[in-house]
């Protein structure tokens, strides 16, 4: 119980994510076709990843593509799909570009609203419900999952459904709701979700495709304080079209990011829907140091990166496909170190200039580092700065294997970031 109260806290705490402004479902092909799916979302540059789906059986069993996941209060994912837990923490895992992970509920034809409406109404959502016992194995199996995606098509009872994500966030899941019609019950649950639990509902993300292909988002601000996000398909149109709609929604219609309706196949290609999406709705620094410009000449895309150590997973979030960045201004005690090669490796070179020429390096970027001049190396945090012993963090403060760096110790700030680097 313990444990769930901290995950609570901690949710409580945290910030919705701003800087999680693109984002895919993604179905059973990711299981099926893994390793390599795992690795193309975590190159692709999309923020946010949406697992669809989970099933809420009439019993509380939670299931997937005819797979139990959990039953009787137990993880049980892992007899049929032993890689599954840990292909999901690898997709948060350094390098990647992905922000969050969240699980759907839901669908068209899909029973689990009715499900959890029935399991609220006879079992409740207390310690010892079904629900509870399920959900709790399931963050327990899968804790890198931090939010739940609402695509309830059916049911619309806001009064079971504010019980049942009240009970989520106590587990430590936030809420996104996903409507493509029935506004009014969608303003119902924001309403009592976040009365009950403030900031438990972080973001709406209206369906523009197939049964809501006539949505107009400007329509579906539910919140003044909820982000508000469109989708479209990979099917409906070309990509160009659909990004040039993003636009519309975000100049016309105060849509602060997009999202893609499903990686399912390979026909598309991840990485070039997440970059141009990621330039529509930039990821923004105030510490950014580095401005990087897509066009050899200073033009084309911009964006300012700070401080760290970027793979091509990395770059795309930031807005930069491989190859993509095709010239640079350094801002006063900074170095950049360019690799020809994705994850620090080929050919790589250091520039303190201002306005450095890149000649042979300009587009020619798989990964990169950001650092204070003389400082582009990993860091080792050491046991008077933290509580943890001997362990290894790059300059943006995530851990890294130790195993061949020492020697550089860093301080943190109250929030943990990495503040200064000292020899």
């Amino acid at each position: 119980m313990k444990r769930f109260k901290i995950l609570v806290l901690l949710a409580a705490l945290s910030v919705a994510e701003s800087w999680s402004q693109s984002g895919v479902y993604v179905g059973g092909h990711i299981r099926r076709e893994r390793p390599g799916t795992i690795e193309k979302l975590r190159q692709s540059g999309f923020r946010y990843v949406i697992l669809f789906n989970v099933n809420v059986e009439a019993d509380g069993t939670l299931t997937t593509d005819g797979e139990t996941i959990c039953r009787d209060g137990r993880y049980v994912f892992d007899e049929t799909q032993p890689h599954y837990a840990d292909d999901v923490r690898l997709l948060k895992t350094a390098p990647t570009g992905i922000e969050r992970l969240e699980i759907c509920i839901g669908g068209w034809g899909n029973t689990s609203y009715q499900n959890i409406r029935a399991l609220v109404n006879s079992d409740g959502t207390g310690e010892n419900s079904i629900l509870r016992r399920n959900f709790r194995a399931l963050k327990e199996a899968l804790p890198d999952v931090e939010a739940v995606n609402n695509d309830d098509e059916h049911a619309y009872d806001a009064a079971s459904a504010t019980k049942f994500h009240v009970m989520m966030y106590d587990l430590g899941y936030r809420t996104t709701l996903a409507p493509y019609m029935n506004k009014t019950y969608w303003q119902q649950l924001t309403t009592a979700l976040n009365r009950q639990r403030p900031g438990a509902c972080d973001r709406i993300m209206i369906q523009c495709y197939d049964g809501g292909a006539y949505n107009n988002p400007k329509d579906w601000h539910l919140s003044d304080d909820i982000p508000l996000h469109a989708g479209r398909t990979n099917y409906q149109t070309d990509m160009q079209t659909s990004v040039r709609q993003m636009q519309t929604w975000r100049d016309d219609c105060e849509v602060e990011g997009g999202f893609v309706w499903i990686y399912n196949d390979e026909t598309w290609s991840l990485q070039q829907w997440a970059v141009e999406m990621n330039r529509v709705f930039p990821k923004h620094s105030d510490e950014g140091v580095v401005t990087c410009y897509a066009g050899r000449d200073y033009t084309g895309f911009t964006n300012v990166l700070p401080v760290g150590r970027y793979c091509v997973g990395e770059l795309a979030a930031w807005g930069f496909a491989p190859l993509g960045i095709g010239n640079v201004r350094i801002a006063e005690g900074y170095e950049l170190t360019l690799f020809t090669g994705d994850n620090f490796t080929g050919t790589s070179r250091t520039y303190t200039d201002p306005e450095p020429a890149l000649a042979a390096f300009r587009s020619r970027a798989r990964s990169l580092i950001i650092a204070p001049t003389g400082q582009s190396g990993i860091v080792t945090m050491n046991n008077e700065q933290c509580t943890m012993n001997n362990e290894a963090y790059d300059l943006q403060g995530r851990r890294i294997d130790a195993t061949q760096h020492r020697g550089i110790i860093i301080t943190r700030d109250a929030q943990g970031r990495v503040r200064k680097a000292i020899r």
